[in-house]
């Protein structure tokens, strides 16, 4: 219950702080010490000091996984804002209430870490969602980014109605919202039981950008200021997957079902794979191709969900991190260069030398290339699928879109440094270098030592 009080007293300090406080980096201060705040709720909460422990057993679980993760994801925001401490004032002139939404939308995510029924799992994807209609909404003086709102919201309420059918059906099924009790339905309304888990995953599919359901994925990215673009592609998508995970720790693998779960799961894969890194190829922006990459990815995390066990949490983990990591390097650069077309990376290995090279190792560990987190996040999240033998044809699929992703990711690199021309873009302050060499240290790390992560977290969470 920590994160989820700490959470929502955070955004109610940074909503009304804009009164009083008008300096975007005093603000940009308050939120990081409100997130180190959140985080110190987090490992008390996981220590067994939890306030109103206990009373709300029927709604909420001690998920030692989903507070951990909470706490990953805190500390990844944490990042996030201080690299892009100058962005948020170029959005428009409501910082506080930027920052405010960004802690609302953590209340969500601390809802969906320890969610022990249905109804408390809507709850905390709605409220992860909301301010993320508004956000992408938020540059008034930009059609693209109003439309990126509507869009957003109309496709997101969509969803919505899919979820609650889906979440209805199983109620009817089972006469129970409570995750541990969704195993025991009447066998009278099997078709009922199954349609409504089809109906819940597809919704969390929508949330995860995963194929045929990414559609509103480019234009929304595209739309979104930059540096909410980022926050919506990595601290939302992990946590849409966490959910996704702990809701289907309950769904029932039998053997008359089993073969079919694996069925649409590799159907989906293979869909957002292709869609995601054939998309990608075919764009002139950056920023879209970094939309279509986010779905590839997608893709790629879905294979945690052939089977929910240690491994696959762990995996889910890792590749949160470093894909999280990774794409907030490439988003700040695509905002320092003030333009998001590929002719405009030209000559940055000169011009900015650290910019560059941070760019260069985040574009490789997102090809998933050895010596990098990426790699090992890909190995992770293939090895969960490997385990069964008929998904051979699955795996040789992604694979090769694997080799077929470093195409669009090398062809920044390559404008970069072996691309003659200037390139106006300028140098960073001391605090966004360390921050630059701390995420490129993150990911050789996580690619040289991929054990570092699950040893420090050994605990009994997996």
């Amino acid at each position: 219950m920590n994160i989820i009080i700490l959470s929502a007293l955070s955004g109610i300090v940074l909503m009304f702080s804009g009164f009083f406080i008008k300096n975007h980096r005093t603000l940009n201060a308050l939120a990081v010490v409100m997130f180190i705040l959140m985080i110190i709720g987090g490992v008390t909460q996981l220590t067994g000091c939890s306030m109103l422990d206990g009373h709300f057993p029927n709604m909420l679980g001690e998920s030692l996984y989903g507070v951990s993760f909470f706490i990953a994801l805190a500390a990844l925001a944490i990042f996030y804002l201080l690299i892009n401490k100058d962005e948020f004032q170029k959005v428009g002139k409501h910082v506080a209430e930027y920052y405010a939404l960004l802690f609302f939308s953590f209340v969500g995510i601390a809802v969906l870490a320890q969610f022990n029924n249905l109804v408390l799992m809507f709850l905390g994807i709605e409220i992860l969602s909301i301010p993320m209609y508004i956000i992408a909404g938020t540059a008034k003086d930009n059609i693209k980014s109003t439309e990126a709102s509507v869009k957003y919201f109309l496709m997101g309420a969509f969803s919505t109605g899919i979820l609650l059918l889906g979440i209805a059906f199983l109620y009817g099924a089972t006469g129970t919202f409570m995750l541990d009790k969704l195993v025991n339905y009447d066998t009278a309304f099997t078709e009922i039981y199954y349609l409504g888990w089809i109906l819940v995953f597809f919704a969390f599919c929508f949330k995860v950008s995963a194929a045929p359901f990414h559609s509103w994925t480019p234009d929304v990215y595209a739309g979104t200021p930059t540096v909410f673009t980022s926050y919506m592609s990595t601290i939302v998508k992990g946590a849409s997957f966490l959910g996704l995970l702990l809701v289907l720790k309950s769904f029932p693998l039998n053997e008359a079902y089993n073969e079919h779960y694996r069925i649409l799961l590799s159907i989906i894969i293979v869909l957002t794979l292709v869609i995601g890194n054939f998309g990608a190829l075919t764009q002139k922006s950056v920023k879209r191709m970094m939309a279509y990459s986010s779905i590839a990815q997608a893709g790629f995390m879905l294979f945690v969900l052939f089977q929910i066990n240690s491994a696959s949490k762990e995996a889910l983990f890792f590749y949160t991190i470093t894909y999280a990591m990774a794409n907030f390097i490439i988003f700040y650069t695509i905002q320092r260069t003030k333009s998001e077309k590929y002719d405009d990376f030209i000559g940055l290995g000169k011009a900015n030398p650290i910019l560059a090279f941070a760019t260069t190792i985040a574009l490789i560990s997102l090809a998933g290339l050895p010596l990098t987190g990426g790699f090992f996040a890909k190995f992770m999240v293939l090895s969960i699928g490997a385990g069964d033998e008929q998904n051979l044809t699955l795996m040789v699929v992604a694979l090769v879109m694997a080799v077929l992703s470093m195409y669009y990711y090398f062809k920044v690199i390559v404008k970069m440094y072996f691309v003659k021309g200037r390139n106006k873009a300028t140098t960073q302050d001391g605090l966004t270098n360390a921050l630059l060499v701390i995420g490129v240290i993150v990911l050789i790390v996580m690619g040289l030592f991929p054990g570092i992560l699950p040893s420090l977290l050994a605990t009994p969470m997996w």
